[in-house]
């Protein structure tokens, strides 16, 4: 775990001591999540997500993610055995991402690491995990048409676990990104945020649609509506969500 984060800083730091004085605006969003579960249960989620990015010298972009998810819900778990609704922390996790200059004309790659922390604790609300999940992306440009396809996968597996009985994760989020601009502003996003999964664990697949319809409002100001339903529930994560945010850049 030390070295991991001590991994991620060195990034930052690097990032830092490499990046342009013409540093792109800092992005804060609030998501509100509403979640409804195989089993019946809801939870409600605010989710404040920063994204800090430094132009670097060759060209590419570092861009350093921390979300802090908020839970309220009524799911039975360890830490609520009666299914009463509850209010705690999730799991917290940062982000270090890389994303490259121009390989070939409007085609760029990305890399970066998320670190998981077990800030949850018990279920429903933690995973009582250490996890790790490395990420390889491609990114496609077509801007006369306002379309940008962005595929790609991140693997997550757990290397400590703080409790006896928590489960180990070993599964693979597949991202098939593509955005669409209209006009005035607004731009439709497939899966921005709920994935298709593989759970290696289970060997059972979580296959779901999503969907984010977003209006640019101002130069440091947008919003964004939207939501997931699933398709195939073998490893289940919900029925369907619906989600928004309001996203500030400074």
């Amino acid at each position: 775990m030390r070295r991991l984060s001590v991994l991620g800083f060195t990034l930052l730091l690097a990032a830092g001591a490499h990046a342009q004085d013409s540093r792109p605006p800092i992005r804060f969003d609030n998501w509100l999540y509403y979640q409804k579960n195989v089993d019946d249960s809801a939870r409600w989620q605010y989710r404040p997500r920063f994204l800090i990015p430094f132009n670097l010298d060759n060209g590419g972009v570092f861009t350093q993610r921390i979300d802090l998810p908020f839970y309220y819900l009524n799911k039975v778990g360890q830490d609520n055995p009666n299914g009463d609704w509850k209010s705690g922390i999730g799991d917290w996790f940062i982000e270090e991402t890389y994303l490259s200059p121009e390989v070939s004309k409007n085609v760029k790659w990305s890399t970066s690491l998320r670190l998981v922390f077990p800030t949850g604790g018990n279920s429903p609300f933690g995973g009582n995990q250490y996890t790790a999940a490395p990420s390889l992306g491609l990114l496609y440009s077509m801007p006369e048409q306002k379309v940008t396809i962005n595929p790609l996968l991140r693997y997550f597996y757990s290397y400590h676990a703080t409790e006896d009985n928590a489960g180990k994760v070993r599964r693979l989020d597949i991202f098939p990104q593509a955005s669409f601009g209209f006009g005035e502003g607004w731009t439709l996003q497939l899966w921005p945020e709920n994935p298709i999964d593989y759970n290696y664990v289970t060997s059972k697949w979580f296959v779901d649609i999503d969907a984010l319809l977003v209006k640019r409002l101002s130069k440091s100001m947008e919003f964004g509506f939207g939501g997931a339903y699933a398709l195939k529930k073998d490893d289940p994560q919900f029925k369907y969500i619906l989600n928004g945010r309001l996203t500030f850049y400074f």
